[in-house]
């Protein structure tokens, strides 16, 4: 069987860790979120190493091209100071492989039996269980850490965009200096020849030489 999770294939939300809020003296539930990111169906089911304590629904199913899934998942009343000792202990496996186009009159169970076992893919998820105040501050850290992460990436951006101004200062830079020299050609090469003036100088002189010699 193939081990891990393929992102490309099914997208899992939580990643690894699956949190369950007390008080546990009473139900307590929690959600997996699968999201198929292939152009094909994803056959998928959830397993758990402790199948006393908690229940799934829907435990499998069928998640059609570019569509997702939630699964709910539900604790079962038990002894807090047992379920302390047991953090990570409990686990949840997620078990997901393509659908065969030609299987769509066969039911979920008959697509697991006839399933390529080679192209199963597994992600695991372990269970941890804490307080509604733990839980606040997890989700804190977490608001945090996601504003830290945008902070740095607008930043990380600012620091782009002042890089590709500054380039494009330059350029203009190196524009303007461009134009100047081809003006000055330009002005140059349209600028009036004092040859002709010249020219018609010697003409007229000659001309004038001309006319006095023959007169005189």
């Amino acid at each position: 069987m193939a081990k891990g999770s393929v992102v490309n294939i099914l997208e899992i939300s939580p990643e690894d860790k699956l949190f369950f809020t007390g008080p546990f003296t009473e139900i307590s539930k929690t959600h997996i979120t699968l999201k198929n990111a292939t152009f094909k169906s994803i056959i998928f089911k959830i397993k758990t190493t402790e199948p006393k304590k908690y229940c799934v629904r829907p435990n499998q199913g069928i998640i059609g091209p570019q569509d997702s899934a939630t699964a709910t998942v539900i604790l079962q009343p038990l002894d807090e100071e047992l379920l302390s000792s047991s953090q990570g202990q409990h686990k949840f496996q997620i078990l997901h492989t393509l659908k065969d186009d030609g299987d769509s009159l066969k039911s979920i169970e008959e697509l697991w039996i006839s399933a390529n076992h080679a192209l199963v893919f597994h992600h695991k998820l372990r269970c941890y269980f804490e307080t509604e105040i733990e839980t606040q501050h997890r989700m804190k850290d977490k608001d945090l850490q996601f504003n830290v992460s945008n902070l740095k990436d607008a930043s990380n951006l600012i620091t782009e965009l002042r890089s590709k101004v500054d380039e494009l200062k330059r350029q203009n830079t190196k524009l303007n200096i461009s134009l100047s020299e081809t003006q000055k050609r330009l002005d140059i090469a349209l600028k009036p020849s004092q040859f002709p003036d010249l020219l018609i100088y010697i003409v007229v002189a000659i001309l004038g030489w001309l006319f006095a010699k023959f007169i005189i």
